[in-house]
């Protein structure tokens, strides 16, 4: 009597991990596996990865919150940015650092995407 006692409940404990395992086979976070998923890889951060991956939902949201500004700011931060970058581009040296720069950046941003 003992002994069934002892296999009933090994029974239900083997019950219990199989569930345990199932449930936490569900609830774990899976990475896509698009890329490598390595600690080191651009981008880690879980935002800027929704920002690479999905950029016309980004672009679409961003326009959202330009149409639901009030025109006054909109055009004011436009105008502000457009002097910004006058400023910027009017000196010969920033112009140079820009050219040479901006191409960099923009290589090792697309070097981060593959």
């Amino acid at each position: 009597m003992n002994n069934s006692f002892e296999e009933e409940k090994e029974a239900i404990l083997e019950r219990m991990d199989a569930s345990r395992r199932n449930l936490q086979q569900m609830l774990s976070y899976k990475e896509e596996h698009n890329g490598p998923s390595n600690a080191r890889t651009f981008p880690r951060s879980h935002t800027f990865r929704f920002l690479t991956r999905h950029p016309y939902l980004v672009g679409l949201a961003v326009l959202g919150v330009a149409v639901a500004l009030p025109r006054g700011s909109l055009k004011k931060a436009v105008k502000g940015s457009a002097a910004v970058t006058a400023g910027i581009l009017r000196d010969q040296a920033k112009r140079s650092v820009i050219n040479h720069a901006l191409p960099s950046m923009l290589s090792l941003m697309r070097s981060g995407k593959s």
